[in-house]
């Protein structure tokens, strides 16, 4: 399935995919910033307020409401991080209006309810309403604190932090708790409509008659004069990796480590390589982490590999037992070593590959999944097929994967372990 698009506005870019394969018309507007300290954690706010009641919708019940009576509709809003980038993502999914009784009708209300309460916050003017603003500042809070609750995800964005505290992409996408206690009303709310004015907005849109939903949104959008310029990513070097632990009232110990790829998505010679190349180290069951350090050694609750395209990070996690660091490292060295030296069977090749292109066809059962596999190309603006990327994946051969590796360097291991106040066996989340 193939998006067409068409610029609505400056800066505002309309994606469309016509299909009667989903009984739903499903949009997602992304709104597009650099990621920056103080505005990481603005912008997470956004969300939790714009959820709260819009000048027509003004409280949950009503926005509900609206919702029930276009037939069940959703509406969800969130906040994204790709890359060095920090994206505003609202969500509309409502039952395909053909299918309904006046149905151009409520094609017509439901994109104006939902353009309507994401961008007509309600408030006096210039501010959010002052308490829900209160409120969702301690939400933020808690959220972000939260995040320490589950060890694995907490040890990932611990690793970036200290791998990238220098660049952009170091920043969590709910921004940093020492910010908020600074945060005022009237900055948020201004930091929001410099976003609507300036910002890139992409609206991408699955469904059936999107001529109509094209034309009711071009009358729902103002004018633009300018969109902000965003700034390219970042580009670092290892200059000698680096080693950082963390104790905690845990006792399974989290290893994570961070490597520099020197390869990203515009490389067509290495990107898809380097997605091939990663399944075959820690993507899939059959994968040399998860043979070779889980199941031959015994030596990790879970173990895998993951591939941050856009920024070009490849990261290997794996939950061990606090006295088995040096060995489970040893033997992630070993598997790495291995795919540098060609040590590649034709199996394991052709598994990898199966596995990768499966689990994109998958993306497509959805409407949201057909809208989110463009999201690395929204960011580095560059759209490929779904049929390009499959394509590409079979064409990657043993030689690819090994040239591909021989230019991944360590930067950062990170371990998250005992304090010594615990004794007995975790769970892998914690």
């Amino acid at each position: 399935m193939k998006f067409t698009e068409r610029e609505l506005t400056k800066g505002v870019r309309l994606h469309l995919c016509e299909t009667d394969k989903f009984k739903s018309l499903t949009c997602k507007v992304f709104i597009q910033q650099e990621l920056k300290d103080r505005d990481a954690t603005s912008t997470a706010l956004l969300p939790l307020l714009l959820r709260r009641g819009s000048e027509r919708f003004p409280s949950t019940l009503q926005i509900a409401r609206e919702l029930e009576d276009l037939y069940a509709a959703e509406f969800g809003a969130d906040v994204l991080k790709i890359g060095e980038r920090q994206i505003l993502e609202f969500y509309l999914q409502m039952v395909e209006p053909s299918l309904l009784p006046q149905g151009e009708e409520l094609l017509e209300r439901g994109l104006r309810s939902f353009w309507e309460i994401f961008t007509k916050p309600q408030g006096p003017g210039n501010r959010f309403v002052d308490s829900y603003f209160e409120q969702e500042k301690s939400t933020l809070e808690q959220d972000i604190k939260g995040l320490v609750n589950d060890k694995r995800s907490y040890a990932q964005v611990r690793l970036i932090a200290l791998m990238c505290a220098e660049e952009p992409y170091g920043i969590y996408k709910y921004g940093d708790l020492k910010d908020l206690p600074g945060l005022k009303n009237q900055d948020v709310f201004a930091h929001y409509q410099k976003l609507l004015r300036e910002h890139p907005i992409d609206i991408f849109c699955v469904g059936q008659n999107l001529e109509g939903v094209a034309r009711l949104l071009s009358s729902l959008i103002p004018p633009r004069q300018e969109t902000v310029e965003l700034a390219p990513k970042t580009q670092s070097t290892v200059a000698e990796a680096r080693y950082f632990e963390e104790t905690m009232d845990v006792n399974q110990a989290i290893l994570v480590l961070g490597y520099r790829t020197n390869c990203s998505y515009h490389d067509d010679d290495y990107y898809y390589a380097l997605l091939v190349a990663n399944g075959i180290l820690g993507g899939f069951a059959h994968s040399k982490l998860f043979v070779n350090v889980r199941e031959k050694a015994s030596l990790a609750y879970f173990v895998g590999s993951g591939l941050e395209g856009s920024k070009g990070l490849l990261t290997i996690t794996a939950g061990i037992s606090p006295d088995q660091e040096e060995q489970a490292l040893a033997i992630i060295a070993e598997q790495v070593k291995a795919l540098q030296s060609g040590d590649i069977t034709s199996e394991e090749l052709e598994q990898t590959k199966r596995g990768i292109t499966g689990a994109m066809t998958t993306i497509t059962d959805s409407p949201a999944g057909v809208i989110d596999r463009n999201l690395l190309g929204l960011v580095e603006g560059e759209y490929r097929s779904l049929d390009q990327v499959v394509e590409a994946i079979w064409k990657v051969t043993h030689d690819d994967c090994v040239r591909v590796m021989q230019k991944i360097q360590l930067d950062t291991t990170y371990v998250l372990k005992s304090d010594g106040s615990k004794e007995g066996a975790e769970d892998a989340t914690n």
